[in-house]
């Protein structure tokens, strides 16, 4: 699958709210060399008045930075128009700009995350991701929407549009410690600590890049996993 058509399927995740704003950040991998700053992009509804046309800026904007080296990510939960970021003053989105929740994230990554992930690791994650999915089509009757990160696996847990309020992060505190508690492997762990409502995730149709590749552990491109 191209990195474009890749890209697209990120809208199916993530869909775009009439007058919401769409955040990018990108970040320099960590154990690249050539450290760069953290940018902060977004793009509202007041430059781009049309859902199309943000989304089709975020893509052009995704796509040059991953090339020049970046990790990609944007906000799991809608950003609130009212949010003043645009794509020149560099704000970045934090807890308060999101009102409500739409997912929760369950991040499954090995517990040395220092390099690529290897083919065998990716076996190990991806072995986790179907015990956990399982158990969710079992519990909730519905197919889980999976994202492979690039180092490991995403699953998005509807959340109905829950008001973002402590009570609300709580729970998604709890309920993260005790799928932790409950599938956590000696060399696969899920990352207890993205329960924030400002949380951002890593963009489909994106390479990901963590420490140096080589042959046995090479950068891998995020995608949707049917």
């Amino acid at each position: 699958m191209r990195q474009r058509e890749a890209l697209s399927e990120t809208w199916r995740i993530f869909p775009t709210n009439p007058q919401a704003p769409i955040h990018l950040r990108a970040i320099w991998p960590k154990g690249v060399p050539g450290e760069r700053l953290t940018k902060n992009i977004t793009f509202n509804a007041r430059d781009y008045p049309t859902v199309a046309d943000r989304q089709a800026a975020f893509e052009g904007k995704a796509l040059q930075l991953n090339a020049l080296g970046y990790n990609i990510y944007l906000c799991l939960n809608s950003v609130d128009p009212s949010f003043p970021g645009d794509e020149r003053n560099g704000l970045a989105v934090k807890d308060e700009h999101i009102r409500c929740r739409r997912y929760l994230l369950i991040d499954i990554d090995r517990t040395e995350t220092n390099e690529p992930i290897s083919d065998d690791e990716v076996d190990d994650v991806l072995a986790v991701v179907d015990r956990v999915e399982t158990d969710l089509r079992a519990m909730y009757g519905y197919e889980p929407l999976t994202v492979f990160s690039g180092n490991g696996g995403h699953i998005y847990i509807p959340l109905e549009n829950i008001p973002n309020t402590p009570e609300s992060k709580a729970l998604c505190q709890s309920i993260l410690r005790a799928l932790a508690e409950k599938y956590d492997t000696p060399t696969v762990k899920i990352d207890t600590s993205v329960y924030n409502a400002g949380r951002i995730t890593k963009v489909p149709g994106t390479v990901a890049r963590k420490g140096l590749e080589t042959e046995e552990r090479p950068y891998r491109m995020a995608h949707v996993v049917e």
